[in-house]
């Protein structure tokens, strides 16, 4: 596959992101070991989920488009967690630092098999947050998913765990300082 470019979408733009070709592209990743298409990763959970956060301050889409063809390759969207906000379930405590202040928390990240081993899943994460104003980013990452040791080369650090719903695995959350 070739090269991405990337479109940034706000407000009600963003809501393209309950579209069936963005649905379509979740269930293909979610499918997947070590997900499996679990419950909590089916795509009636993803829309329901999604739903919500589309409402929420903060909400962003950013979708990487196949430069030759305009084809969805994957896209990246988050909200603001404002100040004490941590993620929901039966989670870890938040770090004192993170919690004081409002941070990015990554909800999706999902690039499409075809252009994987290209650069392009760092460069859509990092063109998510880069201009971004919060000074921490957050994201859960299942444990024995491929993109958790990616995170982690990328500078993403395990600060806890998280299971987000009572069907759902346990999963590592994961921060960036980008101060």
């Amino acid at each position: 596959m070739g090269d991405v470019e990337f479109v940034r979408y706000h407000g009600e733009e963003a809501a393209k992101a309950l579209s069936d070709e963005y649905a379509g592209a979740y269930s293909v990743i979610y499918s997947e070991p070590p997900y499996h298409g679990g419950p909590l990763f089916s795509r009636d959970r993803f829309l329901e989920r999604t739903r919500a956060q589309v409402e929420q301050a903060g909400f962003e889409l950013l979708a990487a488009l196949d430069a030759g063809t305009g084809a969805l390759a994957g896209f990246s969207f988050g909200l603001t967690f404002g100040e004490d906000r941590w993620w929901g379930g039966e989670v870890s405590e938040a770090p004192a630092e993170v919690k004081a202040v409002p941070d990015v928390a990554v909800i999706e990240l999902v690039l499409l098999p075809a252009y994987r081993g290209h650069g392009h899943g760092k460069r859509l994460l990092a063109e998510f947050v880069a201009p971004r104003p919060e000074p921490y980013a957050t994201l859960l990452s299942h444990p024995d998913a491929p993109a958790h040791a990616m995170y982690e080369h990328w500078g993403w650090q395990v600060v806890g765990t998280c299971r987000p719903a009572p069907d759902a695995p346990v999963m590592d959350v994961m921060v960036l300082d980008r101060r």
